[in-house]
């Protein structure tokens, strides 16, 4: 019974008495909410410039200006091939080949520092690490039989030293080349006649396709101790209720976080439902009833 609106534009969340009563668009439409409002949003975007700082106490406006976005983000390489990828290491384990994920360019302690001190520092990574998977070894509809889709992440910084994010424009071509190299000393048979067709996404994209993903944050927000568990996003919204009645978080700002698929939207839809008295039409995930039984939870 859901509707879904594309390429939509907000312009703010409509206040009545204080309360959340829904949303006005860019173009004037305005979608009237009989319960509540919920934002999957960055708290930046859902309070000082959706609700607005006027309508906020000055310590939760403090609190929001705390908050702190990622210093990196991810260069991604998308592929087509013409043929599928042969790891070197699947001559011994030919289910190689098979794997879900492969975490490639890091061989000691030293090159894992080494990548992270660069991307702290604005730098591209020599040689660098990156993960990547082949959907379509899993997933025979992505292409035809032979061949293979890829795709290469790495996390890379948003901030070039050399030029600032705009300096992506110039580097993107240049990261995703030494990325593909560093791959084909795994895989040597994905030589450069096998790419058929190839897209990369800098971080600089990333901060441009995703409104709440500010620099490039895909996480919504920075990882650290005063962003996590009960302070994420902020011990004022850490139960995804929040200091406006009836507008609730649930985006990946929102305990537990972006790497928890599903898990901010499932613990605000529990919290909604019980405030509001509303029949759960979901049941509780099996996981989360052993380990109730277990007493974990």
């Amino acid at each position: 019974g859901g509707l879904i609106l594309g390429s939509t534009q907000i312009k703010r969340i409509i206040l009545k008495d204080g309360a959340a009563r829904g949303v006005e668009l860019e173009d004037g439409t305005i979608i009237e909410a009989n319960r509540f409002v919920a934002s999957s949003l960055d708290p930046h975007q859902t309070f000082l410039k959706y609700v607005g700082e006027e309508n906020l106490d000055k310590d939760f406006v403090q609190r929001l200006n705390d908050w702190q976005w990622e210093k990196h983000s991810l260069l991604g390489t998308h592929l087509a091939l013409d043929r599928l990828p042969q790891f070197a290491v699947a001559e011994k384990e030919p289910e190689m080949n098979r794997a879900m994920i492969y975490l490639v360019g890091a061989e000691t302690d030293e090159d894992l520092l080494g990548h992270w001190r660069a991307v702290e520092s604005g730098e591209l990574p020599a040689g660098g690490m990156f993960n990547c998977c082949f959907p379509s070894v899993h997933d025979p509809i992505q292409a035809p039989e032979g061949r293979a889709t890829a795709l290469l992440s790495q996390h890379a910084p948003y901030r070039l030293k050399d030029g600032g994010p705009e300096a992506w424009y110039r580097f993107r071509e240049p990261a995703s080349e030494n990325c593909l190299e560093t791959l084909r000393r795994y895989a040597p048979n994905l030589s450069p006649d096998a790419v058929l067709w190839k897209y990369v996404s800098t971080p600089l994209d990333v901060a441009n396709k995703f409104a709440n993903m500010v620099e490039g944050s895909i996480k919504q927000g920075a990882y650290h101790p005063l962003q996590m568990g009960y302070l994420r996003p902020n011990e004022y919204c850490s139960n995804y209720a929040t200091p406006v009645p009836d507008l609730y978080v649930c985006g990946a700002s929102a305990f537990p976080g972006g790497l928890v698929i599903f898990g901010p939207g499932y613990n605000a839809a529990n919290v909604i439902a019980e405030n509001l008295g509303l029949e759960k039409w979901w049941s509780e995930p099996e996981p989360v009833s052993r380990a109730k039984e277990l007493g974990l939870l």
